[in-house]
């Protein structure tokens, strides 16, 4: 019931008594006693209908409340167990990745791999634009770098993957903090004793073709952030000895780099073979231009020698000719019939003198 209903049943039942002591004191006397007593009557039949509904919506919504509280539990039980199975689950698949990278090879496996991603993302080709696993032998031993990214101008970038992080590994497993942190600050000595060990290998000093860093890739992020918080000179540390620690977000920003250099390179090869095309064309227009200037002067040679025997033909067959016919020399064709040999004009167009200076 709420508060609005029952402060109406309050008012009407003072009403009710109010009324009630007035017809109590004035029963002898008022005519009109009788009527009143029956509205009362059903005044009152009608506040008992008012608190029976009242109470039926009551237990109506109670029973609503109850089914709704109901279904929410047993929703609420369902999705916990979904949450509960899908945590267990990303545990058990942490445990086996924990597990899988406690071994070396497969963290070396996992470098290459997130090395290779990050290369093909940035648009390099292997073989063309970069090489795996490339070795030479030196005095001290064979050298294999995990990749060797080549530059335009036959240098190279050489790419180291193998990252410890083993300590790294047990810190992210460990609920003791006292242990957390040890294993963190040993985590920290670990990269440094890698940068020391590749500072040794001097890969620099035997690929000759390589510049003079090599890049350390720590395949996550929060490797370098975790070394970083226990050894904050560790960078500077690492550039003094020629090596770049580099996280995926770094190498992809400096693989992107020579990309855009290889494309410029190429971009400059076509300018320059153009270049040289268009050189080798215009000598070779030269030289066509030449032979029809030596094509012009033979026709001109033609055409006069041809007029010149037409002219003696004219001066000297054909008077013969005719005088043979005023003897009296008789053939199918007199003089006048005979084929007529015109000349031909003699202007042949010269070469404009633009294309004859064209090897000026």
């Amino acid at each position: 019931m709420d508060a609005i209903t029952v402060v109406l049943a309050i008012v009407l039942i003072g009403l009710g008594v109010v009324v009630g002591f007035l017809i109590g004191r004035g029963r002898t006397t008022d005519p009109g006693i009788p009527q009143l007593e029956s509205g009362l009557n059903s005044l009152s039949d009608a506040i008992d209908r008012m608190h029976s509904q009242v109470a039926n919506n009551q237990a109506a919504g109670i029973a609503s409340a109850t089914a709704l509280k109901s279904e929410l539990l047993t929703s609420l039980a369902h999705h916990t167990q979904n949450v509960t199975t899908s945590v267990a689950d990303v545990r058990q698949q942490a445990a086996q990745l924990t597990s899988v990278l406690n071994r070396s090879s497969a963290r070396g496996r996992w470098g290459e791999m997130e090395l290779r991603r990050l290369v093909e993302a940035a648009g390099l080709m292997n073989r063309v634009h970069f090489v795996e696993q490339s070795s030479i032998s030196t005095d001290a031993g064979s050298l294999r770098p995990d990749l060797q990214v080549l530059l335009a101008d036959n240098r190279c970038i050489l790419v180291d993957a193998k990252t410890p992080m083993e300590n790294y590994l047990a810190a992210a497993s460990c609920s003791d903090s006292t242990e957390r942190e040890r294993l963190m600050v040993e985590h920290s000595k670990s990269v440094v004793s890698h940068i020391d060990l590749l500072s040794r290998k001097a890969y620099s000093a035997n690929f000759t073709e390589s510049i003079d860093f090599v890049i350390m890739f720590l395949p996550s992020e929060s490797l370098l952030e975790s070394a970083l918080q226990y050894r904050p000179d560790l960078l500077d540390y690492a550039f003094s000895r020629n090596i770049v620690p580099a996280t995926p977000t770094t190498l992809f920003a400096l693989l992107r780099g020579v990309g855009m250099s290889w494309k410029n390179n190429e971009m400059l090869e076509q300018a320059l073979e153009i270049s040289q095309l268009s050189r080798e064309l215009y000598t070779r227009v030269d030289v066509v231009f030449n032979h029809f200037n030596k094509l012009g002067k033979s026709l001109q040679g033609a055409v006069t020698n041809y007029n010149h025997t037409v002219r003696s033909i004219d001066s000297r067959v054909r008077p013969t000719g005719a005088k043979l016919a005023e003897l009296g020399v008789r053939t199918e064709k007199n003089e006048e019939q005979l084929t007529q040999t015109p000349e031909i004009d003699p202007y042949i167009a010269e070469v404009p003198p633009q294309l004859n200076a064209i090897n000026d």
